[in-house]
């Protein structure tokens, strides 16, 4: 087994140790030749870890199929000393591959000791926003303009592993026929290994540079603080700060609401409607519908009223209108809230001096229409 270490220039562009001591995190990532732990083989795996002031790149690699059990024990035995690990996607691959692996060589080891921070995870739920045509870990480093070394994928890679257990075995066996002459320097083997240090230390490094992309996660679950609304062109314009520091700026549609955000600044564009909408009242027994009037009236002040000229109120007839400047809501987070018709789904709120002069009222909104841009 080969194990490699070096210290990096790369910090984590993100805030985690609000949350995390630094030098109880570990980013990991593996390298395997495919994705059934019975049939394939794990022949690296490396992490990056914080130390002196400075993140470090630790890989443990290995030589040939049978020291799988010598590469899991090295990295586990390391893993003790940590308590969150992060990785991109290692939820859906890394982890189980490496817990089954340690359940076919009966080795006593798990990660139930740590937490695990699984970025793809975090992200997922916002992919729309991206709109990138894949999630892939390179995909997302090319979003953040993020450079890298290596230029393969882990599936190119298989066939360079297998490569390098063919060069390293004919090296050997002509070292040992050709004691008197050396093999050029770097051999093949050797360059062959160096490409596959790299592929692995550039994932784990660019999963450091990426650790900025969850400030777009912060986007939509942190607190905001609204800065200014106005309504301009048909548009409820609300400009607001954010608990993050976006670092390329995102814009996203979805026909109702535009969102553009850059650093710490979001400003959502809201079509508004203009003109008449309903208030429906819940409790329509209560009321008695005028149809020549075309509207509803509580049952009070309905029996002054001839029977020829009232109905009794049913869900879709137990309203009153009301002509206005509205927003729309996904849901009634807001009263008095209207409609156009009794079994719409979206509702509308009322824009007026009040409304935009209303901080709580605004980020609530704001928040609301955010946490319904993707999903809507």
């Amino acid at each position: 087994m080969i194990k490699r270490q070096f210290t990096i220039q790369q910090k984590p562009d993100y805030p985690f140790e609000k949350e995390y001591d630094l030098t109880k995190i570990l980013y990991f990532d593996i390298e395997t030749t495919g994705f059934s732990a019975e049939s394939t083989y794990l022949y690296l795996i490396g992490c990056a870890y914080y130390n002196d002031s400075s993140f470090h790149i630790l890989q443990w690699f290995s030589e040939g199929i049978k020291e799988e059990a010598e590469l899991l024990t090295a990295f586990f035995e390391f893993l003790k000393g940590y308590s969150v690990l992060i990785h991109y996607n290692g939820t859906g691959f890394d982890i189980p591959y490496l817990q089954r692996k340690l359940n076919l060589l009966n080795l006593d080891y798990s990660f139930d000791q740590v937490v695990s921070y699984d970025i793809y995870k975090k992200l997922t739920p916002y992919k729309k926003l991206f709109q990138l045509k894949n999630f892939k870990l390179k995909t997302l480093e090319n979003f953040l303009n993020i450079c890298r070394q290596d230029t393969f994928d882990g599936g190119d890679l298989i066939q360079v592993y297998q490569s390098y257990l063919g060069k390293r075995h004919y090296e050997k066996l002509w070292a040992m026929r050709n004691p008197e002459l050396a093999l050029p320097s770097p051999s093949e083997s050797e360059q062959l290994l160096q490409l596959l240090l790299l592929h692995n230390s550039d994932d784990i490094q660019g999963l450091i540079c990426l650790s900025p992309i969850l400030y777009y996660v912060d986007l939509f679950e942190k607190p905001i603080r609204i800065q200014k609304a106005y309504v301009e062109n048909r548009n409820l314009i609300i400009h607001f700060e954010i608990t993050a520091n976006l670092p390329v700026p995102i814009s996203y549609s979805n026909g109702l609401v535009h969102l553009y955000a850059l650093n710490n600044i979001a400003v959502l564009t809201i079509s508004v409607y203009e003109g008449e909408l309903k208030y429906f009242y819940t409790n329509y027994k209560d009321y008695y519908y005028l149809p020549a009037e075309d509207y509803a009236i509580h049952k009070s002040v309905a029996s002054f009223v001839d029977k020829d000229y009232r109905k009794k109120a049913t869900p879709s007839t137990c309203y009153t209108k009301k002509q206005g400047i509205f927003v729309p809501q996904y849901e009634s987070q807001i009263t008095p809230c209207f409609k156009i018709n009794h079994t719409d789904k979206l509702s509308f709120l009322e824009i007026h001096t009040d409304f935009l002069l209303q901080e709580d009222n605004l980020e609530k909104y704001a928040m609301h229409m955010l946490q319904n841009l993707l999903s809507n």
